[in-house]
């Protein structure tokens, strides 16, 4: 017990200032690392980091790319046969009808019979043809 009555009030608030100044020491270097700016990163890591975090993104992105040229393809291919199939019957429709003929014939000034025999029509359709068309021109 002589041990503890050997400090006096003086020696251990002394001690105590002390254990807390140690204590305030610590804790303000820990504040301090805590809000210490970061270093920046070089331009080539943050690249990398980019490119890793965005991969399967621009996989997917390339996988789409991929299916929409297909799907192009495929349409230009459409397209194009829908073309040729226009062009056919564009062909087919400038083909003279038979009364399209008959009418030609009449502003040519031909006859009801000659009509007839010439388009594969009976007499009565090539007089009504004539009646309708004669002396009009396009």
């Amino acid at each position: 017990m002589d041990a503890m009555q050997s400090f006096t009030w003086r020696e251990f608030l002394i001690g105590s200032i002390v254990a807390l100044a140690l204590y305030v020491a610590v804790e303000l270097l820990a504040f301090l690392r805590a809000s210490r700016k970061p270093r920046p990163r070089p331009v080539h890591e943050v690249r990398q980091a980019h490119e890793a975090y965005h991969a399967p993104e621009l996989r997917l992105e390339k996988t789409g790319l991929d299916a929409l040229r297909e799907e192009l393809s495929e349409l230009r291919d459409h397209v194009a046969s829908m073309q040729k199939e226009i062009d056919r019957l564009r062909v087919e429709s400038e083909a003279p009808a038979p009364y399209s003929q008959a009418i030609r014939m009449v502003r040519q000034g031909l006859g009801p019979a000659e009509i007839a025999v010439a388009c594969d029509i009976s007499k009565g359709e090539a007089e009504l043809i004539a009646s309708l068309h004669k002396g009009k021109s396009l």
